[in-house]
């Protein structure tokens, strides 16, 4: 349909109606979105505008999150450096070495605190006396039967007090 088919009358209604729509606040936007669809190569400073302004503003945010991520990512190296030299300078670890593996315990054991791993990791390492491999053929050869032998009552009440004492000086937990 052209404009040439329709009467002056209905041109002018049309052109009344876009001109409603173009002067009203909360029709223009769209009207003019609408036009600009229809017509890609016209001219609309308006939208145009709006455009490169989101575009910019939209790049912006970009490079902002990428600078607020960069500097939330070199503070926590840096704690992370922090709390790894406050290991090295309290003495719960040696080296590098050591804090790798208070690290790698951190991971294996879900442990959050670099302290805490340290002191795990320091427990883990004090090791139990190891016990004799072989075959020990006589257990009897260590204790001193002639006490047994003179006053049998005596000697046990004697051997179980000095396990009673062994066992309450050792603090550390029965069993680890």
């Amino acid at each position: 349909m052209s404009l040439e088919d329709i009467s002056l009358e209905q041109r002018d209604q049309l052109a009344m109606l876009m001109k409603d729509l173009s002067d009203n606040p909360t029709t223009r936007k769209e009207t003019l979105k609408l036009v600009k669809q229809l017509r890609p190569s016209m001219s609309v400073p308006e939208l145009d505008l709006e455009e490169k302004t989101n575009s910019a503003l939209e790049q912006m945010r970009a490079e902002n999150e990428k600078i607020r991520g960069e500097l939330m990512e070199a503070r926590q190296l840096e704690s992370l450096e922090k709390k790894r030299a406050k290991l090295i300078a309290n003495g719960k670890a040696r080296n590098d070495e050591d804090i790798k593996e208070i690290e790698k315990v951190m991971l294996e054991k879900r442990i959050p605190d670099h302290e805490t791993a340290a002191e795990y990791w320091d427990w883990m390492k004090q090791s139990a006396e190891p016990t004799p491999t072989g075959y020990n053929p006589s257990a009897l050869g260590k204790f001193d039967l002639s006490k047994y032998m003179k006053n049998p009552i005596g000697a046990a009440r004697n051997e179980a007090a000095a396990a009673l004492n062994e066992l309450r000086g050792n603090r550390r937990p029965i069993g680890i």
